[in-house]
C-alpha cells in the first residue's frame, strides 16, 4: 500500500468518526428535547391570509415580458362569461397587484382573454399575416377561493401554456 492509499484511508476513517459522533449527539439531543415540557398553548392565533388572484404572462418569443399585454377577466354565471375587468400588465407581465381577493373572488369559472396579437404588434415583431394566434381564452376553476391563486401564463405568436403558479 502507497503512502497516497494509506492517507486516503486514514482521511475516510476520520470522517466516519466525525459523522458517527455527530450522529450520537443529534440522538442525545432529540433525547433531551423529549423531556422538555410541552410549549404552552397561549400562542397567538395566526390569521388565515385571504384568497386572491394575480397574473403573470410570460413572453417566451423574447425571452421576457418587454411590452403591456392586455387582458380581459370574465366570471361564468348565467350560462356566459361576463366581463369583471380589464387591465393590462405593468413590469415584466404582472398584473398590478391582486385582480380579485376576499369577497370578490369566488368560486366558479373564469376565463381570461390574451390579446397576443395585439403585445406583439405593438413590439413591431416580424410576424406572418395572419397571425397564428390572435386573442387567446384561458379558462380556469376556482373551487377554493380563501387560497391565493396565480395564473402563470407562457406565451409567444405560435403557442401558450398556463398554470396556476404560486
Amino acid at each position: 500500500m502507497d503512502q497516497h492509499e494509506s492517507s486516503r484511508r486514514q482521511f475516510l476513517s476520520s470522517v466516519l468518526v466525525a459523522s458517527s459522533g455527530a450522529l450520537l449527539s443529534e440522538t442525545s439531543f432529540a433525547a433531551d428535547e423529549s423531556t422538555k415540557p410541552a410549549a404552552s398553548t397561549t400562542q397567538p392565533v395566526r390569521s388565515i391570509e385571504e384568497g386572491r388572484l394575480t397574473f403573470h404572462g410570460i413572453d417566451t418569443h423574447h425571452g421576457a415580458t418587454i411590452g403591456t399585454l392586455s387582458v380581459e377577466l370574465s366570471y361564468f354565471e348565467g350560462g356566459a362569461f361576463r366581463l369583471i375587468k380589464h387591465f393590462d400588465t405593468v413590469k415584466n407581465g404582472r398584473s398590478d397587484g391582486a385582480l380579485l381577493q376576499g369577497a370578490a373572488f369566488k368560486p366558479g369559472l373564469y376565463e381570461a382573454l390574451l390579446y397576443v396579437d395585439d403585445y406583439f404588434s405593438a413590439l413591431k415583431t416580424p410576424l406572418p399575416t395572419p397571425n397564428f394566434l390572435k386573442k387567446v381564452p384561458i379558462r380556469f376553476g376556482v373551487s377554493t377561493p380563501q387560497e391565493r391563486y396565480h395564473l402563470a401564463v407562457l406565451f409567444n405568436p405560435w403557442n401558450y401554456s398556463y398554470y396556476r403558479g404560486s
